[in-house]
């Protein structure tokens, strides 16, 4: 079968379209989306009644790539760092990665992160935790662990 010139471009055109809307499904089916409500933690006894605030992270899983976008207000004082550590809920953990954040008792979290394999195993297992950290309660003010978002 002899193809001109004509149906030949046709046949093309429609197999690139074909190959670049099968791997834009795939693309947009990898993108899993997560949360984290943050809320008051105490990290000793005497901040039980100091600590305040609350807020809300979202962060979206691409391949390895987790960018995180998020929120918080009415800190009892400045926030000074913010972190994504490595625990099971209610269990501390290590820093695994360092977040931009507002340094005031209320405004932005975010970070474009590149995580490591055992780090998105950690996420699937909801073994990662968002804190901030603030002026009067260095050891961190509001905690959220990360679990996924129905």
């Amino acid at each position: 079968m002899k193809l001109g010139h004509k149906t030949f471009s046709i046949l093309v055109t429609s197999i690139t379209c074909t190959l670049a809307l099968t791997f834009s499904v795939s693309a947009v089916a990898q993108l899993e989306t997560f949360r984290a409500r943050l809320s008051p933690m105490p990290t000793t006894p005497q901040t039980v009644t100091t600590i305040t605030g609350e807020g809300e992270v979202v962060l979206t899983l691409n391949g390895n790539t987790l960018t995180v976008t998020g929120d918080f207000a009415g800190m009892n004082s400045a926030a000074t760092m913010a972190h994504v550590h490595n625990g099971p809920p209610a269990q501390p953990g290590p820093v695994v990665h360092q977040l931009e954040v507002t340094k005031m008792t209320g405004g932005e979290i975010s970070a474009i992160l590149e995580l490591s394999d055992e780090q998105v195993t950690a996420l699937h297992n909801n073994e990662l935790y968002i804190q901030v950290h603030s002026e009067t309660n260095p050891p961190g003010e509001l905690r959220g662990w990360v679990f996924a978002r129905n």
